[in-house]
């Protein structure tokens, strides 16, 4: 009952008033035949009879209270996006924008979570909000297309949300959007907690791999990241993006590299003859494909050669640029084709050699050995391991510290506070007493000066 009263008083003082206003002036009209003058002289005559002030300080009072508190139950807020792709409509990493995100269940349940509200659900909060563009386009006309960057949040109290402070639960709902929003779209750090379980028990040598690769994955992420913003630096760390992917490729240039001659150089292997075997395998497989690449290519040299020469010339033909401009243009023929994939096949043969090579020495170095050098190398790759986690702890403070600097920079959201609209509030009590006080001085003295008259 209270939130009906409030949240309709403003509404009902102004009807009052004005239709307190429009009586009065109706019956003035009607004797408005006895001119201004004697008009007044009755105002004069009945003014010290008025006593009106109570009432209208009672109304005033009334104001300075409910006033305020229908305030708490309407406010607004600004959401204005700042990235680049923002004016595209798009998302920082290139998807569509979506103004209803705002409004997501995943968002106001965050905003409930973050401001322990009780008896309230993300239902009851989106019945209460809309968000709007702070300008409209329309598709109508190529002139009306406008793409907004800014949106208004605009809060309306319901029966269930009445109890809440409006501009509190409007912080709630656009801090949760802003950290939903740098989750959904920033750089995200989880590539960077390592994990090296899967290379628990394997092989030296496929440790070697599992770890130039893991090293492999932090220096390219880094580099990515890097191409995004390459002056970051961070606060802490002073290190910068290509900083760490330099140490994360120095790791697998200088530690992996000197692990994998270690092993090979002692013939180290947990199962010597298990390792060998799979290698002779695999040879026999890439041999196969060795002998296909290589046939392919003899097929694209052949086919060249069937060409007649006059076919394989270049043809030249007359064609305009695309700024109009005049230029003879080579044909692309058959010949090319067959060419590049020539090439193709040539490239992948010498590739696939390269490797059944590599297994051979692999092979010679495993067969006939002993061991017997294994703490050196599981001492070893417990260095690396531990510089591998040393720079991916880097690298994740300096992905948050970054995504922390980018959340201001992605969108502000600014909530229309209660102390901003001070002033505004001032005025809006002032002129809502004023108005009742006029409609009902108006109002009195044509009923009063009436009875007088009479």
């Amino acid at each position: 009952m209270l939130f009906q009263v409030i949240n309709y008083y403003p509404i009902a003082l102004t009807g009052v008033s004005l239709l307190l206003a429009a009586c009065g002036l109706l019956v003035l009209r009607n004797r408005s035949r006895q001119g201004l003058r004697t008009l007044l002289a009755e105002y004069r005559a009945v003014r010290r009879s008025w006593s009106l002030g109570p009432l209208v300080l009672a109304v005033f009072l009334l104001n300075c209270f409910l006033l305020p508190a229908a305030l708490r139950l309407h406010t607004s807020a600004e959401i204005t996006l700042h990235y680049s792709l923002a004016s595209q409509g798009l998302n920082p990493n290139g998807t569509r924008f979506n103004q209803a995100d705002i409004l997501s269940a995943q968002v106001l349940e965050g905003a409930i979570e973050k401001g322990a509200l009780e008896g309230i659900t993300a239902q009851d909060l989106k019945n209460t909000i809309q968000v709007r563009p702070v300008v409209q386009g329309n598709s109508y006309s190529e002139d009306a297309y406008f793409i907004s960057t800014q949106f208004v949040v605009q809060y309306n109290a319901s029966s269930e949300t009445a109890s809440q402070d409006g501009e509190k639960l409007l912080t709630l709902v656009t801090q949760a959007y802003k950290d939903w929003f740098v989750r959904s779209y920033s750089a995200n750090p989880s590539i960077l907690r390592l994990d090296f379980s899967p290379a628990e028990g394997a092989d030296y040598l496929d440790s070697c791999l599992f770890l130039a690769q893991t090293a492999q994955s932090i220096g390219e992420y880094m580099r990515s990241m890097s191409g995004e913003e390459p002056a970051f630096r961070s606060s802490a760390s002073g290190e910068t993006f290509q900083s760490v992917s330099a140490l994360a490729y120095e790791v697998e240039e200088t530690l992996v590299e000197r692990l994998e001659a270690y092993v090979l150089e002692e013939g180290i292997s947990r199962d010597p003859g298990q390792y060998v075997n799979r290698l002779e395998v695999a040879n026999v497989f890439m041999r196969f494909n060795a002998q296909k690449a290589a046939a392919s290519n003899e097929n694209m040299l052949e086919a060249i050669t069937m060409y007649e020469d006059d076919m394989a010339r270049i043809v030249l033909v007359p064609t305009y640029d695309t700024n109009n401009q005049f230029y003879m243009s080579q044909t692309r023929i058959g010949v090319d084709d067959f060419a590049a994939n020539a090439n193709h096949y040539a490239d992948e043969k010498i590739a696939i050699q390269e490797k059944i090579a590599y297994n051979d020495h692999v092979i010679g170095q495993l067969s006939g050995r002993s061991g017997g050098a294994e703490d050196k190398a599981e001492a070893l790759i417990g260095q690396i391991r531990r510089e591998l986690t040393r720079i991916a702890g880097l690298a994740e403070e300096l992905v948050k510290e970054y995504n922390a600097r980018q959340a201001n920079r992605y969108m502000t959201a600014v909530v229309s506070s209660s102390e901003a609209q001070a002033m505004k509030l001032a005025a809006e009590i002032a002129a809502r007493t004023v108005l009742f006080a006029a409609g009902l001085r108006l109002c009195w003295f044509s009923l009063a000066g009436g009875r007088k008259r009479r």
